[in-house]
């Protein structure tokens, strides 16, 4: 007798799982195609849990030696070109620049800046893709060794928190913080190949985790020992530095305080590109998950949800409509602080479908009931929960 409830507990759980699957599908089609909740979607869309754990939960204190960033301010190109040199008497091993100048303007000073770009071999430039065309340096600025990068932080969607990064674009234009990894040595040309698709950013902190100088101050000091091998990024961090209330190039990014209802950019863009650089030079990579191990993860999750939670509903249904709140909570919280212990270990997971398919799951035992009553009514069908 036990033996045969075991396989009916089995196949109920099965159906059920399968009913659920069809239901969670024919909602979801609903959900997306429905305008009057595309504001829903759309909220959603942009809510990662991942936001929870860098805004909350992540702590960092540590100040990257590494990479520094210049603040360029509203500079002009003599001072930029200026600094540039300054920096260069410091041996550092990459120099990037974060900054496009795509017009030409005073002869003078843009024959110094020109001059300026083609003395070094180590300086690495930018340019950005704005629809279907290319924003980059005047022809006047480029040599025949000039070496550039593109500087979007989400192709997809610019308006987006920057969670992902891609680091080849058709498999020959690399990204700004790609081609300065790159450029270091310490990144290897075998690791370049993967960086084609969305990858995780992993971020190891603002602003305050950098050693950051201001232009001005950059030309006052005669020596800057800690510039030597280290990688040095100019790009704009506020007017005055680290202005909160500046943002211009400043970008939304889990580590913002407040992860929903943003209302107010957290980070410069300059800053996204050096966490990105540390994780390309650290080979700290966070890796995702593909997405259809985790939906055969949610399938089976929901499969022993639903059969934990019929083998409740068969000692007493009434203990279950009782409960049934209190064991989603608990469901929820065990899957989130799982895959928040994964990502302290550079593994991220998308959670999302794992949660809503073992939480749906027990919402259709009842449903599953009334289609039992039916089938057993009709054609005598067996089932461990009638039985």
């Amino acid at each position: 007798m036990a033996t045969r409830n075991t396989k009916l507990l089995w196949r109920d759980s099965l159906l059920c799982t399968v009913l659920t699957l069809v239901v969670s599908g024919i909602f979801l089609l609903f959900f997306i195609n429905l305008n009057v909740l595309d504001p829903f979607y759309k909220a959603f869309k942009d809510f990662s849990f991942t936001d929870i754990y860098y805004s909350k939960l992540y702590e960092n204190d540590a100040i990257d030696k590494n990479i520094i960033i210049i603040n360029v301010k509203h500079t002009d190109r003599f001072l930029i070109a200026q600094a540039i040199n300054k920096v260069q008497e410091q041996h550092p091993k990459v120099v990037g620049l974060d900054i496009v100048f795509k017009d030409l303007k005073n002869p003078f000073v843009d024959s110094i800046l020109k001059n300026t770009l083609y003395k070094y071999s180590n300086i690495i430039t930018s340019y950005y893709l704005e629809n279907d065309s290319i924003v980059s340096n005047h022809n006047y600025f480029k040599s025949d060794n000039n070496i550039e990068g593109f500087i979007n932080m989400n192709l997809s969607n610019q308006d987006a928190v920057i969670r992902n990064f891609i680091g080849v674009k058709d498999n020959n234009n690399l990204s700004f913080a790609t081609q300065i990894a790159k450029k270091s040595g310490k990144l290897k040309e075998k690791n370049i190949s993967k960086l084609d698709e969305q990858i995780p950013v992993k971020y190891f902190g603002d602003i305050d985790n950098f050693i950051t100088f201001d232009i001005d101050e950059l030309l006052e000091l005669e020596s800057i020992p800690v510039m030597k091998d280290a990688i040095v990024v100019f790009g704009y961090l506020g007017t005055p530095t680290g202005n909160i209330f500046d943002i211009e190039d400043k970008h939304f990014t889990p580590l913002n305080d407040k992860f929903t209802g943003r209302s107010t950019p957290d980070m410069f863009g300059v800053v996204i590109h050096a966490n990105i650089i540390k994780m390309l030079t650290n080979n700290s990579f966070v890796k995702k998950i593909p997405k259809t191990i985790i939906y055969l993860i949610a399938i089976v999750c929901s499969f022993f949800t639903i059969l934990f939670g019929m083998r409740l509903y068969k000692r007493s249904s009434l203990a279950y409509d009782i409960l049934i709140k209190f064991i989603q909570l608990i469901i929820s919280v065990a899957i989130l602080y799982m895959a928040l212990l994964l990502l302290r270990l550079n593994v991220y997971i998308f959670i999302t479908p794992i949660v809503v398919l073992s939480l749906f799951g027990l919402e259709m035992i009842d449903f599953y009931v009334y289609l039992l009553d039916y089938l057993k009514k009709r054609f005598k069908w067996d089932s461990y929960l009638l039985d």
